[in-house]
C-alpha cells in the first residue's frame, strides 16, 4: 500500500488496515490456542515446545494472510519474507521469553501465552506495517 494516500480506494484500504490485521490476529490466535492446547493437553508435548511450533505454523498462516489480504501487497516476496521471517523471529524469541517467565511464576500456561500474545501483537503491528507499506 502506498503510503502517499492519494485516492479513495487507497484511503479505503489504509482505513480497513487495522480491522483486517485484527481479523487475521484471531484467526491466528485461534490456531494458536488449538495447536498449543492440543499438543499439551492430548500430545503430553511440553510446553514451551508446543507454544514455539504452534508460533512457527501461525507466522506462515499470518504471513499468506496479511500480504494478500491486509496490506494487499505487490512487494516481491524475496523482499518482504526474509523481513517478516526476521520479525517473527524476533516475536518467538519475545514470545518464549514472556512464557518462559511467566512459567517460572507459577503462572497457567494459557495464561503465560495470553499476556506473550499481547505482548508480541503489538511488536509485531508496527513491524508488519513497515514491511508491507511500499515506499515511494
Amino acid at each position: 500500500m502506498d503510503p502517499v494516500l492519494r485516492g479513495p480506494r487507497q484511503r479505503a484500504l489504509a482505513a480497513s488496515v487495522p480491522l483486517r490485521f485484527a481479523v487475521v490476529g484471531l484467526i491466528g490466535s485461534a490456531v494458536y490456542y488449538a495447536l498449543l492446547w492440543s499438543m499439551v493437553e492430548l500430545g503430553g508435548v511440553p510446553v514451551l515446545p508446543a507454544s514455539t511450533f504452534a508460533f512457527a505454523v501461525v507466522v506462515l498462516e499470518n504471513y499468506l494472510l496479511h500480504r494478500s489480504w491486509t496490506f494487499s501487497s505487490c512487494a516481491p516476496h524475496r523482499q518482504a519474507l526474509p523481513r517478516f521471517a526476521l520479525m517473527a523471529g524476533w516475536g518467538a524469541v519475545l514470545n518464549g521469553m514472556v512464557m518462559d517467565t511467566c512459567l517460572r511464576f507459577g503462572w497457567h500456561y494459557l495464561l503465560a501465552q495470553t499476556l506473550a500474545l499481547v505482548v508480541v501483537v503489538a511488536c509485531n503491528f508496527i513491524g508488519t506495517l513497515l514491511i508491507f507499506s511500499r515506499r515511494t
